[in-house]
């Protein structure tokens, strides 16, 4: 399930866009979430973390323009792609230091916005991306946002690293830990398989996330995981 969001204060152009999501998602057969917001202090007032979401560039009741309203959202979230739609193509180089993902112009065209659509695809899945099934819904989430994956018996618990909420998954630990890249992840302990991209600090008895969580280590795995995660930090460049 991919979380989008619009902003822009023109009731008609979410429409547009809302429109052009829904077709599109009738022939890709792409599982979303939308929310819609008339302002950018609205979208920051709710807290909420989106995969994808459409700016506005200027507010004409607001006296920040998009390109202010993605910096904040930078400030918490550096992991959303943010769309621009403009009557102002020469804002384009303005806003790269926001690391926006692509520009529509108004009037928008369907098959640049169905590009649009297709590249952020595209990008999810060479970030590797986990495909969870609940509930017959589809639910996306880059590798990059999982801090780790916490065994429960037949099910499993997804715990993130960007603020969201944890999930729970019908899906024993084994079988998603097969789905995760291994260069990436590792079994620390029977119950938890932790993103070595989020490891802050470890010992001989426990792991500390990046979030402040510890999670026991296996004594019998320390000496695997020391040459692993050293490995790691060597081929990161870090």
């Amino acid at each position: 399930m991919v979380k989008i969001a619009i902003c822009d204060d023109s009731k008609f152009m979410r429409g547009e866009i809302k429109k052009r999501i829904l077709e599109y998602s009738m022939k890709k057969d792409f599982d979303y979430t939308l929310n819609e917001y008339d302002a950018g202090e609205k979208l920051i007032g709710s807290g909420e973390k989106y995969d994808l979401i459409f700016m506005d560039y200027e507010f004409e009741n607001n006296g920040e323009n998009g390109l202010e309203i993605a910096k904040k959202i930078r400030v918490y979230d550096k992991n959303s792609t943010i769309v621009f739609a403009t009557s102002y193509p020469s804002i384009v180089f303005d806003t790269f230091e926001v690391g926006t993902f692509r520009f529509l112009t108004k009037p928008i065209d369907d098959n640049k916005f169905f590009d649009v659509l297709d590249a952020f695809l595209k990008t999810m899945e060479e970030d590797s991306v986990l495909k969870i099934r609940l509930d017959g819904e589809n639910h996306f989430f880059k590798e990059s946002i999982i801090s780790y994956v916490e065994g429960m018996g037949k099910n499993c618990i997804l715990h993130f690293c960007d603020g969201r909420e944890e999930m729970e998954c019908h899906e024993t630990l084994g079988a998603i830990e097969g789905r995760l890249s291994p260069r990436k992840f590792y079994r620390c302990y029977k119950s938890f398989l932790i993103n070595l991209a989020q490891v802050d600090s470890y010992n001989h008895e426990e792991v500390t996330m990046s979030t402040g969580e510890k999670l026991l280590i296996s004594r019998l795995k320390y000496k695997e995981f020391n040459n692993i995660y050293s490995d790691y930090l060597v081929k990161a460049g870090v």
